[in-house]
Parts: structure tokens; C-alpha cells; sequence
């Protein structure tokens, strides 16, 4: 994976897609989940095979598992904070954990070594300590827009 900060975005045409969704605006950690997850979600489709997590080859395959959309999603996020001068203020974490349903944790139903776990981003207001928990690929299947995190034994996604 690309390190802490997920990948550093090259690619043009995404920087510029980040530029317009966040020109002449103050960033704020809501605004910061809304634009990544928004243009995550339309530059990726799902699929359960083994994909690139690097956005600047993802939006040239277009095909992602859980791990690309959390990792294009956190690039995206870093790439705002980075640019709008917030480092201190406000971080992007991508986050693995396990998937529950009504308390019920879904891997044990499910026989395929691709979902031993799950990767979702975890946006944190360093001042207020706010935290939007969000799942870019939910929110993209099933349109489930932030997700709860039960317990912090959560593994950084390094």
C-alpha cells in the first residue's frame, strides 16, 4: 500500500477533479469525506478480484475491491488536507476491520480467504476530535453513507 498517507495522487486528471470540487472552498472534515467518497464512488466499480490500490492506475482500470476504494478514498482525503494547508488539523486513516450487521460479524459466513476483513477510512478533526467513520465501497454498493466502529482494535492500513 502506499503508506500512511495512501498514494500521492500524479495523475492529472484526478488532481484536477479534487481542484474543482474544492476551489474557493474552507474544508471542513464533512466537506472532506463528502468530495473523496463522491469522487471515489464515481471512478470505481466493484470487483472481488485482486486490483491495483494505487488511484493513479485505478482510474485508468476503473475496478476496485474493498482495499482500492479505501485507499483512492484516503489519497483523495489526504490530497485535500495537503493542499488546503489543514495537516494539523484534520487526518485520513485507512482502517481495516471486521463487518457486522445487527451485531452479527459477516466474515464467519463467508468461506473466502478475500473476506478475512475489511477496509473502510476513518476521518479524524485533530482539534475537536470529531471522527467520520466511512466506507467509500458500502457507500457505493449499498449507499450506506458512514459506518460505526465498535471498538478501536483497529489496524491502520499501512
Amino acid at each position: 500500500m502506499g503508506g500512511v498517507y495512501g498514494f500521492e495522487i500524479t495523475n492529472q486528471e484526478l488532481l484536477n477533479k479534487i481542484e474543482l470540487r474544492t476551489k474557493n472552498q474552507v474544508m471542513d472534515i464533512g466537506k472532506i469525506a463528502k468530495i473523496a467518497k463522491s469522487i471515489t464512488v464515481e471512478e470505481l466499480n466493484f470487483s472481488f478480484e485482486k486490483e491495483s490500490t494505487d488511484p493513479n492506475k485505478l482510474i485508468t482500470t476503473k475496478k476496485a475491491n474493498c482495499i482500492g476504494y479505501s485507499s483512492m478514498f484516503n489519497s483523495f482525503a489526504n490530497q485535500i488536507i495537503i493542499s488546503k494547508g489543514i495537516t494539523g488539523e484534520i487526518e485520513s486513516k485507512h482502517k481495516i476491520g471486521k463487518l457486522e450487521l445487527l451485531g452479527l460479524n459477516i466474515h464467519q459466513f463467508l468461506k473466502s480467504p478475500f473476506f478475512r476483513d475489511h477496509d473502510f477510512n476513518q476521518l479524524r478533526n485533530l482539534k475537536t476530535g470529531e471522527v467520520i467513520s466511512i466506507d467509500p465501497s458500502l457507500s457505493d454498493i449499498f449507499w450506506i453513507e458512514k459506518v460505526t466502529i465498535k471498538t478501536n482494535k483497529l489496524k491502520d492500513g499501512e
